[in-house]
């Protein structure tokens, strides 16, 4: 008995030492395919690894952004709000001098308008622009009118015409009715030559004339330079103004 036990036990131990053999052929590189599968067979089995999905795959390769990028994308966003800013800026400049600017006060627009003149033709206001304008409101009846055309306006003229654009408006508060004739006839007593205007009302209205004489002064872009000028005015007065104007 003690033989047969013998027996069996080298028989197991060969058997063992053979399939450990296999297994190391299997591992060699000139080992055959069916080497190979062998020693798999005989090895036990372990569980197949999961596939990535592609975005498992995104997500473990992108990481979270870089300093970088966001200091990239904040300074994208700065210029952004800053063209915004300058864009709203000027779009109320333009609406301001469309709309919001137009005025008779010191730094305002002068209202543009366009009138018949006395001597059959039309002015505007705006053709003046690019030298200052000595805009007067007058009445040819108004006793103070017909004093500073008189003694004022002409050595004015004489002085200034050069560089200011000289305007009357007739507006025919007192006394008949003034025809272009009697304007015309006015000019010529008192050698006031510059053109004189014809309103019928609604250029008063927009400068808010209720006695004569009244006197604005604009700049060269038409731009209000000094406060009204009401009632009858010295030549230092209108001097001063008219270099104010000019930039004196």
């Amino acid at each position: 008995m003690r033989g047969a036990r013998d027996d069996a036990s080298q028989r197991f131990d060969g058997d063992e030492v053979s399939g450990v053999r296999r297994l190391r052929q299997a591992r060699k590189p000139g080992a055959t395919r069916s080497d190979a599968a062998s020693a798999r067979r005989d090895r036990p089995h372990a569980d197949p690894q999961p596939t990535a999905t592609p975005r498992a795959r995104r997500a473990e390769t992108s990481g979270p952004p870089s300093a970088d990028a966001d200091r990239e994308t904040a300074h994208r966003n700065r210029r952004s709000g800053h063209c915004i800013v300058v864009i709203a800026s000027i779009l109320v400049l333009i609406v301001l001098n469309l709309f919001g600017n137009v005025g008779i006060a010191p730094g305002q627009v002068a209202p543009d308008f366009t009138l018949p003149t006395s001597d059959a033709g039309s002015i505007t206001l705006a053709s003046l622009r690019g030298r200052p304008v000595l805009l007067e409101f007058m009445d040819i009846d108004c006793p103070h009118c017909i004093n500073e055309a008189r003694d004022v306006l002409p050595f004015l003229f004489q002085n200034y015409s050069s560089l200011v654009a000289f305007l009357s408006v007739d507006v025919n508060f007192i006394g008949a009715a003034d025809t272009a004739n009697r304007v015309t006839a006015f000019k010529t007593t008192y050698a006031t030559n510059w053109p004189y205007a014809m309103d019928s009302g609604s250029v008063t209205q927009a400068y808010h004339v209720d006695s004569t004489p009244t006197m604005y002064v604009l700049d060269r872009n038409g731009v209000v330079a000094v406060p009204v000028i009401v009632g009858e005015s010295p030549y230092a007065t209108l001097a001063a103004a008219l270099d104010r104007a000019l930039g004196g």
